[in-house]
């Protein structure tokens, strides 16, 4: 049955989508290590069996076999192209974001130099401060970091102003915290950046699995996100906007630079199959929206908007019930007390026992999250966590969830604490 009230997700539906749920497992009450990575749609893992199956061979070579791989492989990129509203041109597919972030700051060393500043900030995943930290150290470029408030872990408008200057070629920051959950007001960062003449490079990969970027909203010069986290196959995907594309060296093979401009960054041969399976995502998005809102005329892009929304709207829902329903026990939350201005990704720190103990104990309930630094080391350092080697637990929801393991959790939260 088609849903017509339009901002309630019909969970049962979306849960159909993904194979985890059909089978049996031992993850029965509930899975929150979606920040980690996401459960893959189906049509996705079909995609993917049908290329190993039948066109596991070198792509667009001159025979049936793999003129059909490259197709596919082409059917993938456009499909990711549609579902963001770009040019297929402007996008890069990489193993990773992490990869792509160093590629990416290896194709800057062309038009940043000796003297000139990068700002990266205290909040980022180390994805997108390594890279930029060792093109500082090999050209002796001014690195500057943007520190959080230390009391809210937050990125404030202010302080930014006063580390813009006219050296400034580029500012590096996070679209949410993986560690957080902030929201960070990207368009704002990046008017008072092109203000002073810097690029604008924003990790999506912790946004994404909450709300599928709307990049052609977004001012910023570049963004990375990951499929592996959206529902889909292990990938980094990166925009670089034409303008910023020409200030860059190119990073592929020589004999490619005068061919498709998104090879100028291909510095390494993802998985072919892999590529061709992103296809299923759009055809994901395109089923979710046609259940929910009937046949349109509306293109992928905003279908997808329209889905997203939709999930927004249902894990906002499930964070307000967690968030109600830890009132009082031992942990220091990280972040905003309420949905506003966050995603469905919490980080707690245990006051008094062992989040190692804690996330074990769930483990073997069927509820499954993690604890750990999350590659977001130094803003756990800058908001004073003790207990750096065991970090925080992290819980993270996706639109798959129900409310009923949202209640499994928080009962089980309680009922270790209760016999601990």
């Amino acid at each position: 049955m088609t849903v017509n009230q339009k901002t309630r997700l019909d969970v049962n539906f979306a849960r159909q989508e993904f194979p985890f749920y059909q089978v049996k497992n031992p993850l029965v009450s509930g899975f929150f290590d979606n920040a980690a990575g996401t459960f893959t749609c189906k049509d996705v893992i079909e995609k993917l069996n049908h290329f190993y199956l039948y066109n596991k061979v070198q792509p667009y070579s001159n025979n049936p076999i793999g003129k059909a791989a490259g197709e596919q492989m082409d059917a993938g990129r456009k499909a990711i192209a549609d579902l963001l509203g770009l040019n297929e041109e402007t996008i890069t597919l990489g193993a990773s974001s992490t990869q792509n972030f160093n590629t990416l700051s290896q194709a800057c060393a062309g038009f940043i130099h000796e003297g000139d500043e990068i700002i990266i900030t205290q909040q980022d995943h180390e994805s997108n401060i390594g890279g930029w930290e060792r093109l500082a150290k090999a050209k002796n470029i001014t690195l500057k970091f943007w520190p959080v408030n230390a009391d809210t872990g937050e990125l404030e408008l202010s302080v930014l102003k006063r580390l813009l200057t006219h050296k400034t070629k580029l500012v590096s920051v996070t679209h949410s915290s993986n560690i957080i959950g902030s929201e960070n007001p990207i368009n704002e960062i990046a008017d008072l950046a092109h203000k002073v003449g810097a690029k604008v490079v924003v990790d999506g990969v912790s946004f994404a699995p909450h709300a599928w970027p709307d990049i052609p909203s977004y001012k910023v010069d570049a963004y990375c996100f990951s499929t592996y986290k959206t529902f889909g196959t292990h990938h980094g995907i990166m925009y670089v906007a034409p303008d910023f594309m020409s200030l860059l060296t190119p990073q592929c093979h020589f004999f490619n630079e005068n061919t498709k401009k998104w090879r100028l960054l291909d510095s390494a041969g993802p998985d072919h199959g892999s590529i061709a399976a992103l296809a299923g995502l759009e055809t994901f998005f395109l089923k979710m929206h046609e259940h929910h809102f009937g046949a349109t005329k509306q293109n992928s892009y905003e279908k997808a908007q329209a889905v997203s929304q939709l999930m927004q709207n249902h894990e906002s829902k499930l964070g307000s019930i967690f968030l109600e329903g830890i009132k009082g026990l031992p942990f220091r939350l990280l972040g905003k007390g309420t949905m506003q201005g966050r995603e469905a990704n919490f980080a707690l720190e245990a006051i008094t026992h062992c989040p190692t103990d804690i996330t074990g104990f769930l483990g073997e309930q069927g509820i499954a999250m993690a604890n750990s630094h999350f590659y977001a080391y130094r803003l756990l350092e800058a908001l004073k966590v003790k207990d750096m080697d065991k970090g925080i637990i992290r819980i993270s929801m996706a639109h798959y969830n129900t409310v009923e393991e949202v209640e499994n959790l928080i009962q089980g939260l309680h009922q270790y604490f209760a016999e601990h």
